[in-house]
């Protein structure tokens, strides 16, 4: 994948996240809304951050940065959509 737009990657987020809750019996709130922190909601925890930033990897095909992006900003849906579609397009 070249390039891929942040509403691609919050497709992804919410399927990923869809699937991963529900082996739990938990679900995903409907809207992903862009400030939504993953983290302090409880639908991630710190392990489930390794495991959805891996899982983007994958998605996208190669290995991401992470590094540049404030970490306070990694867990919240628009800001690390947009990050990872920025980084894409940077390719």
């Amino acid at each position: 994948m070249n390039t891929l737009s942040s509403d691609d990657v919050r497709f992804f987020l919410k399927e990923y996240l869809t699937q991963k809750l529900a082996t739990q019996g938990r679900e995903v709130p409907p809207e992903l809304a862009d400030n939504c922190d993953l983290l302090l909601s409880g639908i991630i925890d710190s392990l489930g951050l390794l495991e959805m930033v891996t899982a983007i990897q994958e998605y996208c095909g190669r290995e991401i940065d992470f590094e540049p992006l404030d970490p306070e900003q990694m867990t919240i849906v628009g800001p690390l959509c947009r990050y990872v579609s920025e980084q894409m397009a940077q390719a």
